[in-house]
Parts: C-alpha cells; structure tokens; sequence
C-alpha cells in the first residue's frame, strides 16, 4: 500500500510515516508561530530547529530534476522554538561576507584530460595556469605571486607540472 501511495504521492514511506505520527509540517508551525509571535515567519527561518525531514519526491526544476525536503517538528519542539532564536538566525543569514574585490594574481595548477594513445586510458595533467582578477573568483588551488614573481610565471604558462612541483 505505501508503495503505492509513494508512486501517487512522491512521499517516501519515512514521510508517511512522519504524517501517521501527526507530525507538524515546518509550514503549519510556521503558521502556528507567526500567530503565536505577532510576526511574520516563513518554513525555511524554522527548518534548523526541526527534529526530522524526509523527502518528498522529485519534481522538476528548471532543466533538470531536484529531491525535496520537507521538515517535520514535534509538537514538543515547538515550544522549544523562541522569538530570539529565529531573530537571531535572521542576522546571521543576513551578515553574509561580502565578495572580495581586490584584485590579486598569481599561479594555480590547471588540469587537462590526456589519452594515452597506446592504451587509451585517460588521465588528468598539471599545467600552469596565470590568473589576474578579483579575488572572490580566483581558482581552485590558487597562489598570489609578487608582481617580480608573476612575470616570471607569465613566461612559464602552459608548462607541464610533474608531481608534487610547485611554481
């Protein structure tokens, strides 16, 4: 029966399970909080106090497919859940860093796919790569150089790193 309801519904059989107990959905608690507090309160400022989640299926999401989730609270949890609590997650996901702009350059190791012609495996090579560029879309691996020491580097782009070798 659960199976079936799964291919129905797209809830997974912990989902139906968490519905039987007559566990809360994040949004009916918060509902139940922005009525209790005198504020308004969306699921997704609640979801680090939950006490479960599970999926809820797979749907369709721009090109591809995407799981959601969907949280569950007991109803003793909820008590637990104050005003200052949710205030206080709201300034931390509102102090995000801001992006790095200074611009900085440097080396970093840049990898491409070969094929051994004889055996036709594949396999990744190191190569120098040059980056000049703001700081917060510097590549991975990435290393500041002077500005003596990324002439230099400049005059070695492309050139093959063997192992463990740095610039």
């Amino acid at each position: 029966m659960k199976m079936r309801k799964y291919l129905q519904e797209g809830k997974s059989e912990n989902y139906q399970d968490a519905e039987d107990k007559q566990l809360l959905k994040a949004g009916e608690v918060a509902t139940l909080l922005s009525r209790k507090f005198n504020t308004k309160i969306s699921a997704k400022e609640i979801e680090p106090f939950a006490s479960e989640w599970h999926h809820a299926g797979v749907f369709k999401s721009g090109n591809g497919l995407k799981g959601r989730r969907v949280y569950f609270f007991k109803e003793a949890d909820v008590d637990k859940v104050t005003l200052e609590k949710i205030l206080e997650n709201r300034a931390k996901a509102a102090k995000k860093p801001a992006p790095d702009h200074r611009i900085v350059q440097g080396w970093y190791p840049q990898y491409f796919r070969m094929t051994d012609p004889v055996t036709r495996k594949t396999f990744s090579k190191p190569f120098v790569g040059i980056y000049k560029g703001p700081a917060s879309k510097a590549p991975k691996g990435f290393q500041a150089l002077s500005d003596d020491a990324f002439a230099a580097a400049e005059q070695q782009r492309g050139r093959v790193l063997k192992p463990g070798e740095q610039l």
